[in-house]
């Protein structure tokens, strides 16, 4: 089948649309005295329109017999489904392992007397990091065209997977302390390398600036270094909520930097072969890699066709199971002209900007894979020609794009033993459809932007991504209830705002009245006059407050407000103002709770 006409049949079945689920209670063991079962072993069913208990007790019967296994209710659950607990056909506990309890879903979910079975899964409060740039990666917490990751975290942060940064190499920084293996200097042309000796084993990026009529791919240009595959390296796996710089995408993944650009690139020869010795291959003269990778990020972009060269490292690499991730290019033209993107068996990566729009930089065309946000803040140095200080800055285009694909690769991959083609499907079947281009052959993004929250969901029901036009096997509600329990300190005479990251909604509430509960803690002695506190919540898309408290009693309070006006997803704030001279005022937590009236998704 072509491939718009598959991403049209998707459409019109709205194929692979979920959404994540809220923390459910697994309730009491009812035997006295025995563990309660893992939540896997339970099961959330949601009976059709007309099916009662009865008849939904008769269906469960049926299917728990043709699997030689029973099925027994424990309770009906206020949002209208039931808790199912799975048991040996002789009813003693059953342990099932995830490839069985995939094999009970999907058999569930084909009966016409279920309208949703999911399972009952045990998830931690609602994930916000205390990185000072969070904020500032919007992509993270927007559903539309970002990388919706901020709901994805419940389920992965790729721990256990190595992502090869094959790139200028890397600078020392702390927010990457403790996320970077050993890796490999490939570059063998010592004047390119800056280093004085060619291939080595110390990946440090030497600077890759060049003045006027140094290269002759910019003979007319002077250019500071870059730091690139720093840049790249943190947006993929940044250190995450330790109080400073950014959050990484994949920030339970490691990198593994391997240098193959330098002063005025990369050599195809070097890059080729630090293709197959990053995916564990061996290369001539060069020792084993200690971390062989399953992720290899190729932010690299040139003119021309895919080299044979270059096709057999990739498929070398791809043959040792490593996803192959490359940037489209900043050209804006056909990627079909721009290497390796061009190549077979990778996933060719374009750029969208956050309004949906397909930004003028992108390499675009028939060979995208899929599109992530092209704008990202990571880490930086701020040297401009040799290094100096750790810093961060804001980049956009396809490399940047590039970063967040591998990144969820590593997310998919730390869940589970997929090959590269089946990683590259969960993202394609799992994205946001973009009608302005995914049907234009001139513009086309692939099958659109990465959803890490849908595509988490997907792999967590065990969906392996072998088959297009097979849908999930179960709808998912949305969380409803999302929290910041770490304290803020108020200054005296002063404001603060404590974050909080909504996901899983989808667009605006289901309903105007959302709880705020918000706890003002005293840390020492001394009194304080509550009269002084002004209490408001801000929503990240409006740069209005509502006021909650203005100058009143507010240490302890629940107020229902409307917060219909805007999208849901996305951080909250709360923001207090202190206007005496307390100086022992914390936030100690707050929270929003959301109807939960709107139902599956």
């Amino acid at each position: 089948m072509h491939r718009h006409a598959v991403k049209a049949a998707l459409l019109a079945q709205a194929i692979l649309c979920t959404a994540n689920a809220a923390a459910t209670e697994t309730g009491a063991s009812p035997h006295a005295g025995v563990p309660p079962p893992r939540a896997e072993a339970r099961l959330i069913v949601t009976p059709a329109a007309g099916t009662d208990i009865a008849a939904l007790r008769a269906e469960l019967d049926r299917a728990g017999a043709q699997q030689n296994i029973r099925f027994d209710t424990l309770r009906q659950l206020a949002t209208g489904g039931w808790l199912v607990e799975v048991r040996d056909a002789d009813g003693a506990r059953a342990t099932p392992d995830a490839a069985e309890m995939t094999r009970v879903v999907r058999e569930l979910a084909r009966r016409p007397a279920l309208a949703a079975v999911e399972p009952d899964r045990m998830l931690t409060h609602a994930f916000t990091p205390n990185d000072e740039f969070y904020p500032q990666q919007p992509a993270y917490f927007r559903a539309n065209f970002g990388t919706n990751t901020a709901g994805a975290w419940h389920y992965s942060t790729g721990t256990g997977v190595n992502v090869a940064v094959i790139d200028s190499g890397i600078t020392p920084h702390t927010d990457l302390a403790g996320n970077v293996l050993g890796g490999y200097d490939f570059i063998s042309d010592s004047d390119s390398a800056r280093d004085g000796d060619g291939r080595d084993a110390d990946p440090n990026d030497e600077g890759d600036w060049h003045a006027a009529g140094e290269c002759a791919n910019a003979p007319d240009l002077d250019k500071n270094s870059s730091w690139h595959g720093t840049f790249v390296a943190g947006a993929i796996a940044a250190r995450t909520s330790n109080g400073k710089g950014v959050a990484g995408m994949a920030h339970g993944a490691k990198i593994v930097p391997v240098r193959a650009l330098g002063r005025c690139g990369g050599a195809l020869s070097d890059i080729a072969e630090a293709i197959v010795w990053a995916s564990g291959g061996s290369v001539a003269g060069v020792p084993a890699n200690a971390n062989p990778a399953k992720v290899i990020n190729l932010s690299i972009s040139g003119p021309g066709s895919c080299s044979a060269t270059l096709q057999d490292a990739i498929d070398t690499a791809v043959g040792n199971g490593a996803v192959v991730v490359a940037a489209a290019g900043n050209a804006g033209v056909d990627v079909a002209n721009y290497t390796p993107a061009n190549c077979d068996d990778v996933v060719a990566v374009a750029a969208m900007v956050a309004s949906g729009n397909f930004p003028l930089l992108s390499n675009y065309g028939e060979k995208i894979d899929v599109t992530a946000p092209a704008t990202l803040i990571a880490t930086m140095n701020s040297g401009p020609t040799t290094q100096t200080t750790e810093t961060y800055s804001s980049r956009s285009g396809t490399s940047t794009a590039a970063a967040q694909v591998s990144a969820l690769a590593a997310m998919i991959l730390a869940q589970g033993a997929y090959s590269p083609l089946q990683v590259e499907n969960l993202m394609k079947y799992n994205g946001t459809l973009v009608l302005d281009c995914i049907f234009d052959e001139v513009n086309s993004c692939g099958w659109g932007v990465i959803d890490a929250l849908h595509t988490l969901r997907a792999v967590s029901v065990g969906y392996d991504g072998n088959a297009v036009a097979t849908p999930l096997p179960s709808l998912f509600t949305r969380p409803t209830f999302f929290e910041n329990t770490a304290n803020y300190y108020i200054p005296p005479g002063a404001g603060r705002s404590s974050p909080t990251t909504v996901w899983g909604q989808y667009g605006k509430s289901a309903s105007a009245a959302t709880i705020v509960k918000f706890k003002l803690g005293v840390r020492g002695t001394g009194t304080i006059n509550p009269r002084e506190f002004r209490i408001r919540l801000q929503s990240a898309s409006s740069a209005a407050f509502k006021t909650l408290h203005d100058h009143g009693p507010a240490f302890a309070f629940t107020q229902t407000v409307d917060v219909s006006s805007g999208p849901a997803d996305g951080l909250w704030y709360l923001h207090v103002d202190n206007g005496g001279d307390a100086n022992n005022i914390y936030v100690d937590s707050w929270s929003l709770t959301f109807p939960s009236g709107g139902g599956p998704l």
